[in-house]
């Protein structure tokens, strides 16, 4: 009887619970308030004060709505306060509540603030304010706390009204403070609403100018995981990265932390390296350059659709992504053009842009490139860029372009790799591979090279005289044939002139089918009678039998195993060392005569001095001999006998001089 009598007081006591938590949910749990303010103190580590209106739904989708809530900061970090808000709503999931006191970053569906004041500091021990009643991190949480905004909690969406956003974190080097102000527009439309923002500061070393406006109200930051259901919002970037100018026009659903944008870009500054730099990506030095497209932005993945990209004199386009998120990060895409200017690379090789001036002067008499690579750059990321070029000019017109560059050109592990690297150039072709690994102490370079079937005389104009071309009056090359030619070298440095100061390896030049200048030939080896018939009669080529040059580096030495060119006229040989470390020359070229001639000087040239400045000489005792016998002769038997010291009989060639 007494528990028939117990069981409706349980019905009506749960009926009076269920109708008094209805009741509160409606009203906002409003009593809760100082229990709320004590528990979020508890959790947070630091003090939370709700002020003003405050309403707190618990059932269905969580939230609280509070007229002011201010969220202190750890007083080690030097700022007045971590979060204070006027207007704000925040709303959360009960499981991200227990998954982030179980040790994962906290989740909140949504923060919406009709005016903020938020002070983000991290220290360079990594330790930040907003990491608030931070746990232990799992471990795929610990590399994301070097990132920027690393460790905050992620928002499915963060939508400021008017506020400031003073961001201070010397681990990811920033330094930025972010003005927001948002306007309702009319109330019938919205016409004129929207946000405005001025970012102002230095982020990765790259000071920052830029203004943004936004057609509608933008959130500030999505969590990736709910980038996707946020809506598009028009969306307008203009000021300066560092030196350079930038124009964004297109929409976007977020702006910090995981942007999500897309639209047409215009991008202009002084070199790719620096606007490269804050983003974590690895570009060369170059010259000022120009960038029109799209740039686009989706779950950490970059897109960039050059559709014109001026570099120097150079023409490019290409497709590129960026994965922003992944470890390292990686560049991939394919890189076109219909120029490539050679002397546009040169800053990436050491060398100074053209219109500029070298910030050190070399040492003097020196002419290899000096200035160090930035070898810390290569280990930031990975890379695999399919690059095609339809045509690469070395900046003069002494030499033909190449026509069809392609490579792979890939970074792993800070190994740098141009392979399948290929070339079509006056009738021939170039074929081969370079690396340079930045890993390595010092780094090592290393090089190889297939050259085949290229006309010299057409692919290096400065061969022809007065640089004239075929049909063009007295136009015959100095030199001419098919060039084949193999190299495989390595060397090792921080620069050029280091590299080329430590090569080692093989270098073997032959040319075939070619001719060489009769006045050339008979010059080198002074034969002063048959040069002047020769520059009377006109300068006829001479087939060549043969011309090869067979080099050997060691540790930046270059020395001849063979050096000769051979034709019916004679047999001229260079004999020395060009020494790479110090720039030195010392080289000796030998002129031996097939045939007899009346008034001959042969002696050795020498070319001696530097790369910077060579000199020209003859070994002046051998040549001294001679004339002190024909003088002496001369004098005894009279001037006709004097020319007979001058004869020079000649000796016909025996075998191949090209071949050992």
């Amino acid at each position: 009887m007494a528990r028939a009598r117990f069981t409706p007081l349980l019905a009506w006591a749960g009926a009076a619970l269920v109708l008094g938590a209805v009741a509160a949910e409606l009203s906002g749990w409003r009593f809760l308030r100082a229990p709320v303010e004590r528990a979020a103190t508890q959790s947070a580590g630091v003090p939370v004060q709700m002020q003003g209106r405050f309403r707190l739904h618990l059932i269905g989708r969580p939230r609280l709505e509070v007229e002011h809530l201010h969220i202190a900061s750890d007083p080690r970090f030097g700022a007045p306060h971590l979060l204070d808000a006027r207007g704000a709503a925040v709303a959360w999931r009960w499981g991200d509540v227990w998954r982030w006191r179980q040790g994962d970053r906290l989740r909140l569906q949504a923060l919406r603030a009709d005016a903020l004041d938020a002070r983000l500091v991290r220290t360079p021990d990594g330790r930040a304010n907003w990491q608030i009643g931070a746990r232990t991190p799992r471990a795929e949480a610990v590399e994301a706390e070097a990132e920027p905004l690393g460790g905050l909690p992620r928002f499915g969406s963060l939508v400021i009204g008017e506020g400031m956003v003073d961001w201070q974190d010397p681990v990811a080097d920033v330094d930025l403070q972010i003005a927001l102000r948002a306007r309702e527009g009319e109330a019938e439309d919205g016409a004129g609403a929207g946000t405005e923002a001025r970012l102002n500061g230095r982020y990765r070393a790259m000071p920052l100018r830029l203004q943004a406006r936004a057609g509608g109200t933008l959130p500030l930051l999505h969590d990736p995981d709910t980038a996707r259901d946020a809506p598009w919002v028009p969306l307008r970037v203009e000021g300066t990265v560092g030196r350079a100018r930038l124009l964004y026009d297109g929409q976007a659903a977020a702006l910090l932390g995981t942007p999500r944008l897309q639209g047409a870009l215009a991008f202009s500054g002084p070199s790719l390296a620096e606007v490269g730099r804050p983003l974590g990506l690895t570009l060369p030095q170059t010259p000022p350059f120009e960038l029109r497209g799209r740039l686009s932005q989706d779950a950490g993945v970059w897109r960039l659709q050059a559709e014109r990209a001026h570099i120097g004199s150079s023409r490019l386009a290409g497709d590129l992504r960026f994965f922003q998120r992944s470890q390292p990060r990686r560049l991939t895409g394919e890189l076109t053009g219909s120029r490539l200017a050679f002397a546009d690379l040169g800053p990436a090789i050491g060398a100074p842009a053209a219109a500029a001036r070298p910030q050190t002067p070399p040492p003097a008499g020196r002419v290899l490139p000096q200035r160090r690579f930035d070898l810390p750059s290569l280990k930031a990321m990975d890379a695999d860029v399919r690059v095609a070029i339809d045509r690469v000019d070395f900046g003069t017109d002494a030499m033909a372009p190449l026509r069809g560059l392609q490579t792979q050109v890939r970074l792993q592990a800070g190994v740098l790799r141009l392979d399948e690297l290929r070339a079509s150039v006056s009738g021939g072709r170039f074929q081969g591979m370079t690396q340079l690994d930045s890993t390595a102490e010092p780094a090592a370079w290393r090089a190889t090279l297939d050259v085949a079937g290229v006309n010299l005389a057409d692919w290096v104009k400065g061969l022809r005289r007065n640089g004239q071309g075929q049909g063009q009056g007295n136009a015959d090359p100095y030199l001419t044939g098919v060039l084949q030619a193999r190299l495989d070298l390595s060397g090792r440095g921080a620069s050029t002139a280091d590299i080329l100061g430590s090569l080692d390896g093989p270098i073997d030049l032959r040319l075939r089918d070619g001719t060489v200048s009769h006045l050339v030939t008979e010059g080198l080896g002074l034969d002063l009678a048959q040069a002047l018939g020769v520059f009377v009669r006109g300068d006829d080529p001479l087939p060549l039998r043969c011309a090869r040059f067979d080099l050997v580096a060691r540790d930046g030495v270059v020395e001849p195993r063979l050096a000769v060119l051979d034709n019916r006229d004679s047999t001229v040989r260079l004999g020395g060392r060009v020494n790479l470390r110090d720039e030195s020359l010392a080289l000796r070229v030998v002129t031996q005569p097939k045939d007899w001639t009346p008034l001959s000087l042969r002696t050795p040239v020498t070319v001696t001095g530097t790369l910077g400045r060579p000199q020209v000489g003859i070994e002046g005792r051998r040549l001294a001999g001679r004339l002190a016998g024909a003088i002496a002769l001369g004098a005894v038997a009279g001037p006709a006998a004097a020319v007979i010291p001058l004869v020079d009989l000649g000796k016909p060639g025996e075998g191949d001089p090209c071949e050992p």
